[in-house]
């Protein structure tokens, strides 16, 4: 997927989950935390939400700056 624009999104996680997503980036094929992250997101929104995460390919999505 190729991003327009990339802006920075802090998260504040527990320690344990931080540790969980080090430990599952070494059995799978994301690079780093913001990589899993991302595709957490985008799973997220594609399952609750898919009229959501299909505008958005289709270039009809209004989401607005945070």
């Amino acid at each position: 997927m190729s991003y327009r624009k990339m802006v920075q999104l802090n998260v504040r996680v527990p320690q344990n989950l931080k540790k969980l997503m080090k430990e599952y980036i070494e059995l799978d094929a994301h690079k780093d935390l913001s990589e899993l992250t991302r595709d957490a997101l985008r799973e997220k929104i594609k399952r609750d939400a898919p009229h959501l995460y299909e505008s958005l390919f289709k270039g009809e999505a209004k989401i607005e700056p945070i």
